[in-house]
């Protein structure tokens, strides 16, 4: 697994701090393996140099099988064995020390090491190759001062050079363990300062950086041997005068000798008695930032050992300020990583993480008061993103989440949880206030939205409000505000509802609906029910209109508004509309097969939205067709005006796609919906079906009259079948019949049956011609 960023800092700094602080290799070594294993969470470490073991950790002391580590050391395979433990994950990285290059080698069993894993291990390896340098050259010079000690009768000039360059090692030291362990700037710069006027036996030593906002200023950024002249050594200067302009334009080390004869004369160095000096550029990315100088009150010769001893603390300056540098890099781009993984990346709100965390944590916390949370959803969204692209509806989005968070107050936590789903966190908010801002909300959300030079959207949102008491679990509280949503979806839309206890009774029982009902096909508690479709003037029904039921067995005969709506929510029409269909298609095949009264039987199903949409209902179709043996010509498909005018040009698509199987195509409850003579005219349809509410109004409402007579009328001049739903009456039934209308199905004629009672609706075959009325014991 990847380390966190947060682990990833944490543990660089231990092994800075940790390496930083031993004082010869091999205790270095054997510390950076241990914290290595630490940092990537891996069993064994391993430190190896041309194919022999230097330290390693996660073995029993003197039972290292040094040369199997070797040859994975050497290998590039990403897994190996590793004896006693068996198959290892095996991350490896060089640690480049002056000529030579070691290489650390990691090894854990739990999961394959990640880029984030590398990524620390190549830090680590860096931090330890910066600590390596110093502690192998300190160790050369205490070996060469020890055989210098032994022949200092001979050479006393020759242990002193080393006494220098020791405590120059020294000193550069502990800086560099001071850089490591990120001890602060300004800490580092007077090591430095200290360092170098010691080192070099000057009394003075000043260290200045250009100003980031005006480099034509140096701020003092250090300095030694200014007890009593606080006053003289100005904090800021111009950069491009005395010594350090020179030095600093010239970009090398400028050395005199004679202070008081020289062209480089500044009156505050001058006036405390300065007699040499040298001043060495400092750089930060290869450009000069400032400049380290040492003065003395003394004549001094510069030659090429002083100057590099200077340059050295230069170089160390650098070193801290780039160091630095990157440590902000560091800490910025892991507040940048935190800020991503906490926030939605199109519309900057807090995502559904930040969201729970910080709803548990004002839950959790007790503060003694309420806890609103809004939940907001756009309504029909999807209608924008499908008819005007995604890219509207992501400036939409983007829209909208700048009116949430014009309509909360500061402290309020505004977030996108997916999608259109919106969310408000807002603490010890008054439940007239909690209105107030819903409305607010509501109110923002419909202003026309520019979404670009000439084009304006309008979206209406549907909001849930709920209040939750100290303690709660904030899973819940979101569950319910989602309900509460959802109640406003159920309601209209562009509502604000409140939740209640109720909803939650409501969301249970909806979600035992649900499960029983993704349970029914497999448990046989589907039925199918036919009701008949007459001819006026003809004893037998030419056509059946199969419809769905379902029988629980706790429960008994659900009705179908309470089931086919959410089973067109959550998915399950299609798998159940095509059980319909093949059950029917079943069932007329056999009656059309066995009984000659219904030898030209015709069987209508009503597809829904989301089958219409299927793009696998054509083949579906067929393919009952041919299992069931049933004509074409005798399927009729019922497809409501909504649905058809979702896509035109789609829908035109489909239905000459299902016209090509030579089914039968009906628009059902036809003039409640958006009737146009222009689909009418477009679409392949055969028939009509005159919706219910208008035949019921037909003898008592002159405007249904004449809706139903004007329906009649348009299906004539197009050679369209025309069939009455909701026949109640002889009355309605007799008007029918005046106004040409020649198929109707209504209770007057039969109800919804089980397949098995159906023969006994059908008369004698020697029965009279005559549409019979069957009576319905259930209606009054």
């Amino acid at each position: 697994m990847s380390p966190r960023p947060d682990w990833t800092a944490q543990q660089l700094a231990g092994f800075l701090a940790a390496v930083g602080s031993y004082l010869d290799e091999e205790s270095a070594l054997t510390g950076a393996v241990q914290r290595s294993a630490i940092a990537v969470e891996a069993e064994f470490a391993v430190i190896t140099r041309g194919g022999r073991v230097l330290a390693s950790v996660g073995f029993r002391r003197g039972r290292e099988p040094m040369e199997v580590l070797a040859a994975i050391a050497a290998d590039d395979r990403s897994i190996a064995e590793v004896p006693g433990t068996g198959i290892c994950h095996v991350a490896r990285v060089d640690v480049p020390v002056d000529d030579e290059r070691l290489r650390l080698l990691v090894m854990r069993t739990a999961a394959p090491f990640g880029q984030q894993d590398h990524a620390l291990l190549d830090m680590l390896a860096g931090v330890l190759a910066l600590a390596l340098r110093p502690l192998r050259a300190l160790e050369v010079e205490r070996t060469l001062r020890h055989r210098t000690e032994a022949t200092a009768a001979e050479n006393r000039g020759l242990l002193l050079q080393l006494q220098r360059r020791q405590q120059l090692l020294e000193r550069l030291g502990v800086i560099e363990r001071s850089i490591l362990q990120r001890k602060p700037l300004q800490t580092v710069f007077d090591l430095i300062a200290e360092g170098a006027a010691d080192v070099l036996d000057h009394e003075i030593a000043v260290l200045r950086l250009l100003e980031p906002d005006d480099r034509s200023v140096l701020r003092l950024a250090a300095s030694v041997g200014r007890s009593g002249h606080e006053h003289v050594i100005a904090t800021h200067r111009p950069a491009d005068v005395g010594l350090v302009g020179h030095a600093i334009r010239s970009e090398q080390i400028i050395a005199v000798e004679d202070y008081n004869s020289s062209s480089f004369r500044a009156p505050d160095i001058e006036s405390l008695g300065v007699r040499s000096a040298m001043a060495a550029p400092v750089q930060q990315d290869g450009r000069v930032i400032g400049c380290l100088v040492v003065a003395s009150r003394h004549p001094r010769t510069y030659g090429t050992a002083t100057r590099n001893v200077l340059d050295s603390f230069a170089g160390h300056v650098s070193m801290a300020l780039n160091d630095a540098s990157a440590m902000e890099a560091m800490r910025t781009a892991y507040g940048e990583a935190v800020h991503r993984a906490n926030h939605d990346g199109l519309t900057g709100l807090a995502n559904r993480s930040l969201v729970s965390e910080h709803l548990e944590m004002v839950l959790y916390e007790g503060r003694g008061h309420d806890v609103t949370v809004l939940f907001v959803d756009l309504d029909r969204f999807k209608n924008v993103n499908d008819s005007f692209g995604h890219t509207v509806g992501d400036r939409v989005l983007v829209g909208v989440a700048q009116s949430l968070r014009a309509c909360v107050r500061p402290g309020d936590l505004v977030g996108r949880l997916a999608g259109d789903e919106f969310v408000v966190v807002a603490e010890n908010l008054q439940r007239d206030e909690a209105r107030r801002m819903a409305e607010r909300i509501t109110r923002a959300v419909s202003r026309p939205l520019h979404v670009g030079e000439d084009r304006e959207i309008v979206i209406t949102a549907s909001v849930g409000v709920t209040v939750a008491a100290d303690g709660r679990d904030a899973g819940e509280v979101l569950r319910d505000a989602d309900v509460a949503m959802y109640r406003a979806k159920q309601r209209g839309r562009a509502r604000i509802e409140v939740f209640d206890r109720a909803m939650h009774t409501q969301l249970l029982d909806r979600v035992e609906t649900e499960q029983s009902l993704r349970r029914a096909i497999a448990r046989d508690e589907l039925r199918v029910h036919y009701q008949p479709v007459y001819k006026l003037g003809q004893p037998s029904p030419v056509g059946v209109e199969a419809l769905v039921r379902w029988e629980r067995p706790d429960v008994g005969m659900v009705p179908p508004d309470r089931f086919i709506p959410l089973a067109e929510e959550v998915g399950l029409i299609i798998p159940i509309g095509l059980w319909v269909l093949r059950r029917a298609c079943r069932q007329v095949a056999r009656w059309r097969e066995q009984d000659p009264r219904l030898a030209d039987l015709r069987v209508s199903v009503n597809l829904s939205a989301r089958q219409f949409g299927d793009t696998s209902l054509v083949g579906s179709i067929a393919a009952v067709l041919e299992s069931t043996g049933l004509p074409p010509d005798a399927l009729g498909l019922e497809i409501t005006e909504s649905v058809l005018l979702d896509d035109i040009d789609a829908t035109e698509a489909m239905l000459r796609s299902l016209r090509a199987l030579g089914v039968r195509l009906s628009i059902d409850d036809f003039g409640t919906g958006y009737s146009s003579l222009s689909y009418l005219k477009r679409f392949p349809v055969d028939e009509i079906k005159i919706d219910r509410s208008f035949t019921a109004g037909l003898v008592t409402d002159r405007a249904d009259l004449a809706i139903v007579k004007a329906i009649i009328g348009l299906a004539d001049a197009m050679d369209l079948e025309v069939v009455a739903e909701g026949v109640e009456t002889d009355e309605q039934l007799a008007r029918l019949a005046e106004l040409g209308c020649r198929f109707a199905q209504g209770y007057l004629l039969a109800r919804p049956t089980p397949p098995a009672d159906l023969i006994g609706l059908l008369p004698p075959e020697e029965a009279p011609v005559a549409v019979r009325s069957h009576d319905d014991p259930e209606r009054s």
